[in-house]
């Protein structure tokens, strides 16, 4: 049917009518008054569009591994962790202006830093539950766990008490075994610093005029021999190689940080795009070096480190150990130096080390005994708050510590087991294998909600409770690359 002169007329004037929001209309002699999204009257010959009402399309996405961990604790390969992210809410994911918790960090006259981490209301799963701080607690002791292995680093942040929680003994125990570390740490790194002090005072003594035949009966010749004497070789050693492997594995981490921190600036200080060096691990560690200051690209896109050694970076190309020596050698083999200058903004390597031997050697003790079950600088403020206690926190440890997809208890821990009270937080301390038990899920309060998968293909819905409302696009397909 043909449409009227004057009817044609008032669509081609709807366009720009509509632009103002409730603005009146006359068709055929009556006041209207139409919004944007209004639909014409039924039997009216005023036409909107002839164009039919289009339905979003499913979103695709091909990653090159799956495992099927989807949980935000423990996913690691970018298949799993896209599940996880799309699955969970992030402490810090904002959209606008708005984030699903509000954090807040203090500083104290004495250095000493908090950091309250309160949730907004309404934040719900997929499967109705509402997230709280029983949520967070959960999430943040898993993640402090001694047994805990996946990506997240919360449990080498200087947060008050961790270490007496990770190592399971009480302060007293810790304290000693802490100040034997200290002692032979820091009274002789090598057995060599001890047998030279014994020389010097040796030195000193005959100058005085202590005769070569008495020089052994003097004090202070005494007293050094005393430290060679109580010097524990055995832990001396442990230290020592404990520290060198350590030292080993940051150079790969300090590797991952610079790529992930100061990438930006690759094309412009290398011979090589952004993209060639996130995809080659040996220029990854050659840009590294450079940022470090350990070597310099050459004009035939070549690399010469501060040794003199040399890579042309076609055939042949730096690795990690490579750094490490560089980075030996640069500092004299002084580890504390090194961790000075090089290790600003990261996990701790020198306490993580630290901790470990302590943890090793304090059950064999005569007087061990069992130490803390909490953590004393994580509290339960109410319902929906936290307060982490730290040390220091500086913007990176800030990062770090919100860092985190909020995991579910009822999904992801054992609520029978979850009673802070009693300093039991959802799983056996120390035992995560009932956490582990549920890596296949993906339940959380996060922008889509997991319907089904298979063995190559994982389906997602909008989650219809997600808190900034139901995304446009309805389904997200992940699947493994062919």
């Amino acid at each position: 049917m043909k449409k009227s002169i004057r009817a044609a007329a008032a669509a081609m004037l709807i366009p720009i009518l509509l632009t103002f929001t409730g603005c009146s209309l006359t068709v055929d002699g009556v006041m209207s008054v139409i919004a944007p999204t209004e639909t014409p009257v039924p039997g009216s010959d005023l036409v909107f569009s002839d164009a039919p009402e289009v339905t979003p399309e499913p979103r695709q996405i091909a990653y090159e591994k799956m495992d099927g961990v989807f949980s935000p604790l423990f996913a690691e390969t970018d298949g799993d962790k896209a599940v996880a992210e799309m699955t969970q809410l992030s402490l810090r994911a904002v959209e606008g202006n708005r984030a699903p918790a509000e954090i807040t960090r203090t500083t104290g006259t004495d250095g000493t830093v908090s950091v309250t981490i309160r949730l907004e209301k309404g934040l719900l799963c997929a499967d109705g539950v509402e997230l709280t701080a029983d949520d967070l607690l959960f999430t943040y002791y898993v993640l402090m766990d001694e047994s805990y292995d996946g990506p997240y680093t919360i449990n080498q942040l200087p947060i008050d008490g961790i270490a007496l929680y990770w190592n399971g003994m009480d302060s007293d125990m810790y304290g000693k075994y802490m100040m034997i570390y200290d002692e032979i740490y820091n009274g002789g790194k090598y057995e060599s610093d001890l047998e030279k002090a014994v020389e010097d005072a040796k030195r000193a003594a005959m100058e005085k005029g202590v005769s070569e035949a008495n020089v052994e009966s003097d004090a202070d010749v005494i007293k050094a021999q005393q430290a060679l004497d109580e010097y524990d070789t055995v832990r001396a050693d442990e230290i020592r190689d404990a520290i060198d492997n350590a030292w080993r594995n940051d150079a790969q981490a300090l590797v991952d940080y610079t790529i992930e921190n100061y990438s930006g600036t690759i094309a412009l200080r290398t011979p090589y795009t952004r993209e060639e060096v996130l995809g080659n691990t040996g220029l990854q560690v050659a840009y590294t070096m450079l940022d470090r200051g350990f070597g310099k690209f050459d004009d035939n896109g070549g690399f010469t480190a501060n040794s003199g050694t040399t890579w042309d970076l076609a055939t042949t190309f730096p690795t990690a150990e490579d750094l490490y020596n560089e980075m030996y050698d640069a500092y004299d083999g002084d580890v504390a130096q090194y961790w000075s200058i090089e290790g600003i903004g990261r996990a701790d390597m020198l306490a993580a080390v630290q901790n470990s031997l302590v943890r090793e050697w304090a059950p064999l003790d005569d007087d061990w005994r069992g130490g803390v079950q909490s953590v004393s600088g994580v509290k339960k403020v109410d319902d929906r708050t936290i307060r982490i206690s730290l040390t220091r926190c500086d913007d990176t440890i800030l990062k770090t510590l919100t860092g985190v997809c909020i995991a579910p208890l009822h999904v992801y821990g054992d609520v029978s087991l979850f009673d802070p009270d009693n300093d039991s937080f959802g799983f056996t301390k120390g035992n995560l294998s009932s956490v582990r038990a549920n890596n296949g899920k993906a339940v959380g309060a996060g922008e889509y909600a997991y319907r089904e998968t298979d063995l190559r293909t994982v389906y997602l819905d909008a989650n219809e409770n997600y808190w900034l409302g139901v995304t446009d696009v309805p389904e997200i397909i992940l699947s493994k690359a062919e």
